[in-house]
């Protein structure tokens, strides 16, 4: 991302129906009135404001998309009336991450309560190819293939606010849990959010929570083909699996990326050779992991989960990656002397040239 302005404080978006000039009552003309405001910036534009502030010398900490967002109406009035006025109101009273505070979009910093101004810096988002954009028209293009057509809007469908990027991202070895199970970050891949708050146990979303009370985190490889089926109707129970006897009938998931990932063959979208990952929460009581003493030790990473009803789909996570580096799960259970394993390889070469 592009800086495109910052300057020489406590992370400081306005509070819903407040005004910024009544806000500042008492203190002139200098503060932005929210009622002056224009409309917010469209979720599916390709580049997206990201504001950000200075947490130690040098170390940015990004605000959540839908506070950039805000925060980024009032840039947009500021820059206009500088533009146009030569001068203008500066001061915004905002609410960020929780706490109420101050920008000065002249000096570009917040402060917060009595600390000191931090510096702040407005970036425009490189979403790397995997926009909101792209992505619901890939999206759109499997349910088609599917048979089934988008009547609704990408929002209906999608919660873009809460999009998570792990694609910059580095293991920074901390331990995370979700309902008692670790929780190893999608690093390396882009989340899109399902809209599911709301949508289940009449509307009470606990199992969303982020700590030990919640439901585990889980993923599940896939195709495209098969992500619309699973997001509109959920997981269907299939026949005659392996660990049966081991486990009872239910479906597969993992709580590893990396294992997951091998389900998901690349496929060609607008383009690109993008894998596709569903991310999950798991009932944690439903978890039965493999433990059949003839489970390979990557077979032994899988969990079944019997009823359907006890795994949820959340998030639809997505990377670019080559068709040519991808390893089907076969020759992670067979290995590649294997003669079905070996010819599989050589047709996947031959598609990927």
């Amino acid at each position: 991302a592009a800086a495109l302005g910052s300057a020489a404080g406590d992370a400081c978006l306005a509070r819903p129906g407040s005004d910024g000039a009544s806000a500042g009552a008492g203190r002139g003309s200098r503060y932005i009135s929210r009622s002056a405001l224009g409309p917010p910036q469209s979720l599916m534009d390709d580049g997206l404001p990201e504001w950000a502030f200075e947490l130690d010398a040098g170390k940015w900490k990004a605000y959540p998309l839908q506070e950039s967002l805000e925060l980024d109406r009032y840039w947009q009035l500021f820059q206009r009336s500088r533009s146009s006025e030569g001068s203008g109101p500066q001061l915004a009273s905002v609410r960020l991450m929780k706490r109420d505070g101050v920008v000065d979009f002249v000096e570009m910093t917040c402060q917060v309560g009595g600390g000191r101004p931090r510096k702040l810096q407005r970036n425009i988002h490189d979403a790397g190819g995997l926009s909101n954009t792209f992505f619901f028209q890939a999206f759109k293009d499997a349910l088609k293939r599917a048979g089934v057509s988008v009547e609704s809007s990408a929002e209906e469908m999608f919660v873009f606010q809460f999009n998570q990027d792990f694609r910059g991202m580095r293991d920074d070895g901390r331990n995370l849990v979700r309902g008692g199970q670790r929780y190893e970050l999608p690093i390396g891949w882009k989340r899109f959010a399902v809209n599911v708050k709301g949508q289940y146990d009449d509307g009470n979303n606990d199992w969303l929570r982020e700590d030990e009370t919640g439901w585990a985190v889980a993923y599940h490889g896939t195709s495209g083909d098969s992500l619309p089926g699973i997001l509109c109707s959920g997981f269907h129970v299939g026949d005659r699996q392996k660990f049966e006897k081991d486990t009872g009938a239910g479906i597969y998931c993992t709580q590893w990326i990396d294992v997951a990932q091998h389900y998901s063959k690349p496929q060609r979208l607008e383009g690109r050779w993008v894998q596709i990952v569903l991310q999950l929460r798991v009932k944690p009581s439903a978890i039965r992991p493999i433990t059949d003493a003839k489970a390979t030790d990557f077979e032994r990473k899988y969990w079944v989960v019997n009823d359907p009803s006890d795994i949820r789909a959340y998030g639809v996570l997505i990377r670019e990656f080559p068709l040519a580096d991808y390893i089907p799960p076969e020759v992670m259970v067979f290995g590649r002397d294997h003669p079905t394993v070996r010819k599989m390889m050589e047709d996947l070469q031959k598609e990927a040239a």
